[in-house]
């Protein structure tokens, strides 16, 4: 290889070689700098799957720039060689370093600081790296440190599965025999890794803690003569604390012993906190750091220097304490840290995160994975995190809704479930039911012991007693705009002001009012404050929004109601989403807390068919933010809305695997129905500020026909298989509830069908006589069957007991059998055909996290597969939580 060239780099010698190929020195030709060039091996290149998952690693780790990280250029190809291009870095790593002999304790604080922060920034944009050890930490001549070979790991294996795979480390260093290459990978895995469990960002944090313990001792934490000894020692031996210099300060040893422990969720939880107590360790925290001297690298502090200066931080406490006592408190610090869901749980894409005044907890809605023993998955409960604690609390189960919000003292949490505006006390106990709210979104809590929330989908802001009762309501809507609504409203500090969030349900970033406004118990006209795409939040005298994916704070006086400067970026990477939840995923208090959804994957989906037992057979697509998935009548194309706030309709043909727009308005269109001969798609739509049911064929050629419109919001629910009548929702904000309408296709006349409380998603049998529907009429969502058109009898369908709502009911094409969800899982039911309706035990088929939409499932002509509009396993270094905290210290800076 050496002497020739890949693209326009000249290959000038070998660096070295190990697991995942062998890396060059080179020269870019075109823009006159050195490079190192790690090219893939023949059984990663001639793999497409793996190439293309590669790539996508790639491009995500050349977006990670930071000096104490090594950068990634590219990954490119030549005449078949496939390469990565990588920053190439002088110097000896720390292996090489510690082959000496100890690390001076002085050096080894140091190194072990700049290692936090090429590893805290990596972890802040969710990359984790997976197999750090010491021959991937290298050290310039200049006393520099990069850390190599940043994520490659999940890059080469790819499945989780993989990732403790010793075998395929793919780490390049100098020793130049594969068995050196995987006992050094062993020695510095963490547990659950050598378990080939979960890896998540906790897994460089025992790496760093191994790497810091063998700069400090010159030898490994856990060693063996072969690489099972090795993993033994980790996953079961007691750590040698005796290895460690006798005046090691006690700091170093109690972060070793935090960064050391085996059980995840009590080992340190976020690196920055390691660079923090190592900064404090040497700057005394509080006093002027003792002067470096700069002769040698042996001689900068003296090892009887550092050992005085650890007790001093002593004193620096007792000197904090008195500037606290006399108002000279020091300033504080940003802190920025990573949390996780309890184990078994993600964090639920479409519910806000509610911080306590105090910030001292925070609320939040967690969604049941799969592989949760204790919960059912995609069932939906409201949990609370301690963080004084760390403690993770739950609650109450959600069915689905939540929106959680605080009490002012931190006692108590108001949230949405079952039809209700209900309170739950904070340390736990009895769900305590307000009011109805049928399909609220948010709420605050005065001092006073006033509630202002939404009650429903289209409406405007009502008020209840903290200790329920009836409500009234405190804004009203436009009423030449039904399709706007008032959401998500936060008292301001005078308990009689709030903000509140007014947004079109229909078209929301089309709508010339939507935005923050202002509005006053005492007063129902609102006032404009921010045009935005996302809800507000007022803390420490700012308002926060999102604009694009950044968080921004705005200088604002509470008490006059006004901006008092220009806005000032807080946080970035921060996800927005639908209207549902406000637009913006984060949390903040006066407490100085602030917490966010990371990563704008944090609400999109999957389209996977799986088999009755639920086995993943194909997935339809990329990720993306799908809707209402419908399946045409012959099978072959599955039309869905893709989209956030604004969906337009995408029709994907499942022979040819490709896919095309059907709907380019700007408006919101949204659950695609197929004619009985596939030849047109009628969809719902809010073109002209209405409820609007358009057709078009589906051939693309043809004009959109506009065939009814109501001033309400619509949903479109079936299309009976002679065509004449179309089932549609209507959703009535007067009233809190939905009704059942039917369209005559050939007139344009339509009709309520079913009107009460909550009647929705019909589904006609294909012979036509049966028809099936949801209904809250019992205090629950279940599923029932009546005949049609005469609607004679009744019989309830959904006998099981599972959690959650009974909802979306479909057919298999012979009628022979009903589909529903309720909560995460997907029920079959038996049917007998015949002069009266006659079914059989409904069973459940399969488990999984599906979004809340509507029509999250399609069932198979034959009913023996089911296509799942799903929420993918959170992955916490592609989408996390990150928590700040003082995050007002950022603005000044």
């Amino acid at each position: 290889m050496i002497g020739k060239t890949l693209a326009h780099y000249e290959i000038t010698s070998l660096l070295g070689k190990g697991g995942m190929g062998e890396v060059y020195r080179a020269r870019d030709t075109k823009l006159g700098r050195d490079v190192a060039i790690k090219v893939l091996p023949t059984e990663m290149s001639g793999d497409p799957e793996r190439l293309a998952r590669f790539d996508r690693e790639a491009r995500t780790l050349a977006t990670l720039q930071h000096p104490n990280v090594a950068s990634i250029y590219g990954f490119e190809s030549s005449d078949d060689v496939r390469f990565l291009v990588m920053e190439v870095v002088e110097g000896e790593d720390i292996s090489q370093l510690v082959q000496r002999g100890p690390v001076p304790f002085e050096d080894a604080v140091d190194f072990a600081i700049q290692l936090a922060e090429g590893l805290a920034a990596a972890h802040a944009v969710g990359i984790i790296h997976r197999d750090l050890k010491p021959a991937n930490v290298k050290i310039t001549p200049e006393g520099k440190l990069k850390i190599l070979d940043f994520g490659l790991a999940r890059a080469y294996t790819g499945d989780v599965g993989d990732e403790s795979s010793v075998e395929h480390s793919p780490t390049i260093t100098a020793a130049m025999t594969h068995a050196g290459v995987i006992l050094g990978s062993a020695a510095y895995m963490s547990p659950e890794q050598a378990r080939g469990k979960h890896v998540d960002h906790r897994a460089d944090i025992w790496a760093f803690g191994v790497v810091l313990f063998e700069m400090l001792t010159g030898q490994r934490v856990f060693e063996g003569e072969t690489v099972s000894d090795t993993l033994a020692g980790v996953l079961r031996a007691d750590t040698p604390w005796e290895a460690l210099p006798s005046d090691t300060p006690q700091a170093v040893r109690r972060l070793l012993e935090r960064c050391l422990e085996r059980d995840p969720q009590r080992r340190l939880q976020a690196i920055a906190e390691a660079r923090i107590a190592l900064e404090d360790l040497k700057a005394g925290r509080g006093i002027e750091a003792a002067p470096q001297a700069t002769a040698s690298r042996e001689s900068r502090f003296g090892r009887e220097r550092f050992a005085w200066m650890a007790a001093v931080v002593v004193l620096s406490a007792s000197t904090a304490a008195m500037w606290f006592l006399r108002g000279s408190a020091p300033e504080p610090r940003v802190v920025q840290s990573t949390l996780l869901p309890p184990a078994g749980w993600d964090f639920a894409p479409a519910s806000p995160f509610a911080v306590s005044a105090d910030g001292r907890q925070i609320a939040y809605v967690a969604i049941a994975r799969p592989d949760n023993d204790n919960a059912k998955a995609g069932s939906n409960s409201v949990w609370v995190r301690d963080l004084s604690t760390l403690e993770q609390r739950q609650l109450a189960n959600s069915d689905g809704d939540a929106y959680p919000f605080w009490s002012p003292d931190g006692r108590w949490l108001g949230f949405f479930a079952n039809g209700k505006l209900n309170k739950v006390e904070a340390r736990g106990g009895p769900v305590v039911p307000l009011c109805d709210a049928t399909d609220g979104r948010g709420g605050t809590w005065s001092a006073e012991g006033v509630i202002v929330f939404q009650r429903s989908w289209s409406e405007g802001l009502m008020k209840v007693s903290a200790s329920g009762g009836t409500p009234e309501f405190v804004t009203t809507l436009n009423e030449e705009r039904v399709d706007l609504a008032h959401r998500w409203p936060q008292f301001l500090s005078d308990g009689r002001h709030f903000l509140f969030y007014l947004v079109s349900t229909t078209n929301p970033t089309a709508s010339e009012h939507s935005g923050i406004y202002v509005a006053s118990l005492d007063s129902s006209e609102p006032r404009l404050l921010l045009r935005s795409e996302s809800r507000g939040r007022y803390a420490r005298g700012h308002l926060l929004y999102r604009a694009g994916s950044t968080l921004m704070a705005h200088p604002f006086d509470a008490s006059k109601q006004r901006f008092t400067g220009d806005p000032v970026p807080v946080a970035t990477d921060v996800p927005g989403g639908g209207v549902s939840w406000g637009g913006a995923q984060f949390g903040v208090s006066e407490g100085g807390v602030l917490v966010h959804m990371r990563g704008a994957g944090a609400t999109r989906t999957q389209l996977t068919w799986r088999d009755r037992d639920g086995k993943v057979m194909s997935t339809v697509g990329d990720l993306a933010g799908y809707w209402e998935p419908r399946l045409s009548k012959d099978g072959t194309r599955v039309a869905v809305c893709v989209g956030q706030d604004v969906a337009d309709v995408w029709i994907y043909d499942l022979q040819s695997d490709m896919r095309n727009r059907f709907t380019f308005d700007p408006a919101d269109d949204r659950t695609p129905m197929w004619a009985p001969d596939d030849s047109q798609l009628a969809f719902a739509s809010g073109r002209t500020a209405r409820g609007e049911i358009y057709v078009r064929p589906t051939s693309g050629q043809g004009d959109t026909q506009l065939l009814f419109s109501i001033d309400e919001q619509i949903e479109l629910t079936d299309w009976s298989s002679d065509g004449r009548v179309m089932f549609f929702n209507v959703i009535n904000p007067s009233k809190g509830g939905s009704d059942i309408w039917t369209l005559d296709v050939k007139t344009g006349e339509a009709e309520v069908l079913l009107s009460g409380n909550w009647f929705e998603d019909a589904s006609l049998s294909p012979d036509g006589t049966w028809l099936a529907f949801a209904s809250d009429e019992s205090g629950r969502g279940e599923i029932y069957v009546q005949a049609f058109p005469s609607a004679a009898g009744r019989w309830l369908v959904s006998t099981d007991s599972g959690a959650g709502r009974a909802t979306l009911p479909a057919w298999r094409s012979d009628g022979r059998e009903l589909f529903y969800l309720r909560g995460g899982a997907v029920v079959a039911v038996p049917v007998q055909p015949g002069a009266t309706f006659s079914l059989g035990t409904p069973k459940t088929l399969f488990r999984v996290s599906v979004t809340s939409s509507a029509a999250d499932y399609v069932v198979s002509k034959d009913g023996q597969s089911i296509l799942t509009n799903e929420l993918p396993p959170a992955d916490p270094s592609k989408t996390g939580v990150t928590l700040i905290q003082n995050w007002t210290a950022a603005l000044n800076r």
